[in-house]
């Protein structure tokens, strides 16, 4: 009787084959479940993952780009707040100076009036000493900072944020200023025109100051929107698709144990013919 080993060894062979890719298979697929990402070695998608890093790259200029800008963004906040208070002195003294020119104000009532716009002139002087973060918020001579609004760096737009002019504002006519830190100009030495003129060289600071914050608040909101572009890009790169690799994982299980069986029965099979060998043998 002729017995042919050839069949039964490429049998084994071949499961032995399947069974190693298999489990390969199998343990690609749990380390993609576990990490929760699709690349997680070169070699798993060689150009996605060149992709992925210049795509994390932008989300970290985009990130830096957007403190900056949020940064200008509380500076330009800071200097409309002080000019908000500014503005309230300014209304505030309007109120005492048309009450000291009352006719019914007393001696007593006008002292009073003047030692408080005395006061407030002196609150005035100290704006003028205001900084955000070793920054002056306010200057004589406009100090100003470029601040980046794109995620290409230097070489992309950027807006302007500067100290602003507070003393010229409170400069109502030759020699009379109204910031003055011993309050050397006195009530009755001023009049509501020169007040009026204040309030509005003030709110004309507050419309350039606001209108750097507009721009300054578009552009952060631009960057934020961008990042979260930029993070979704980059997910479906690099995240693994729980729904499909689930599958695969149950797939690749199941070719696991038929491998296994497969090549469990080769060797049964092989056995068989092994035994009947030496049972022939030895007769």
């Amino acid at each position: 009787m002729a017995l042919n080993l050839g069949g039964g060894s490429l049998t084994s062979s071949y499961s032995s084959l399947y069974l190693g890719n298999a489990q390969s298979m199998l343990s690609q697929s749990l380390l993609r479940l576990s990490s929760g990402q699709r690349i997680n070695k070169p070699s798993d998608d060689p150009g996605g993952l060149a992709v992925s890093m210049k795509l994390k790259n932008a989300i970290t200029v985009t990130e830096a780009t957007k403190r900056n800008v949020d940064n200008a963004l509380s500076y330009t906040d800071t200097q409309d707040s002080a000019l908000e208070s500014v503005a309230d002195i300014l209304d505030r003294m309007s109120t005492l100076k048309t009450s000291y020119g009352s006719g019914t104000a007393t001696t007593s009532d006008k002292s009073s009036y003047a030692s408080e716009f005395k006061e407030l002139q002196k609150q005035l002087d100290v704006f003028k000493s205001e900084t955000f973060n070793s920054m002056s918020l306010f200057s004589s001579s406009a100090v100003s900072k470029q601040v980046m609004i794109s995620s290409r760096g230097e070489s992309g737009p950027t807006i302007s944020i500067s100290s602003l002019n507070i003393s010229g504002a409170l400069s109502v006519s030759s020699g009379v200023n109204l910031a003055n830190a011993t309050g050397s100009v006195t009530i009755s030495g001023i009049n509501i025109g020169n007040l009026t003129t204040a309030i509005t060289q003030v709110a004309s600071l507050r419309a350039t100051s606001g209108a750097t914050s507009s721009r300054l608040q578009f552009s952060s909101d631009f960057l934020d929107t961008s990042k979260i572009n930029l993070e979704a890009a980059n997910s479906r790169i690099m995240d693994v698709d729980v729904a499909d690799e689930v599958t695969n994982y149950a797939k690749y299980n199941v070719q696991v144990y038929a491998a296994s069986a497969a090549l469990a029965q080769a060797n049964v099979n092989m056995g068989i013919v092994l035994d009947l060998l030496n049972f022939g043998s030895s007769r």
